[in-house]
């Protein structure tokens, strides 16, 4: 029954950001550059142990006005004892309104999670706000269930040109 409830938010949170597509489509781009390089620093698993402390580039690529496909390869480091480094490669796809942005996709598992997560795969969903090259993100790493959700904060850096501002 749970299991179909998770199901059933998902894609009814799916319905609703495309239908929103159609509206947010006629809003003025702010960038238009098709690949953009990204250095993304960040902070994994904020309410439970083990904390990673996350570095590495992401590449975005503009599929659309709307669309990004972001692949990314973060190393993350363990910040407690029995410190350890790991290479998390990922992908997500997200939905962009005009300085918001939200989407998922997957991530690669890293052994602390092998008792929670099952596969190599950890499905990724997160949100997140641009402000000219920065960006603030938060994902949520669905490890099985609802109940075992590990979250992370990032802060990207865009390297290049300044998007362009819209004109109002």
């Amino acid at each position: 029954m749970r299991k179909k409830l998770i199901l059933t938010a998902a894609l009814a949170g799916l319905l609703i950001l495309t239908a929103a597509a159609l509206p947010a489509s006629a809003q003025p781009g702010l960038d238009t550059r098709p690949v953009r390089l990204i250095i993304d620093f960040g902070y994994v698993n904020l309410f439970a142990y083990p904390k990673w402390i996350s570095l590495g580039p992401e590449i975005e690529f503009r599929l659309g006005r709307l669309i990004t496909f972001n692949p990314e390869a973060a190393v993350w480091f363990r910040q407690n004892a029995g410190s350890s480094v790991r290479v998390v490669p990922g992908a997500t796809v997200n939905l962009r309104f005009r300085h918001f942005f939200f989407g998922g996709g997957a991530s690669g598992r890293v052994s602390d999670w092998k008792t929670m997560a099952g596969g190599w795969l950890v499905p990724k969903v997160q949100a997140g706000y641009f402000t000219g090259p920065g960006r603030l993100t938060l994902s949520l790493y669905y490890l099985s269930t609802a109940k075992d959700v590990a979250a992370a904060l990032t802060l990207g850096f865009g390297i290049g040109r300044r998007a362009r501002e819209p004109e109002d």
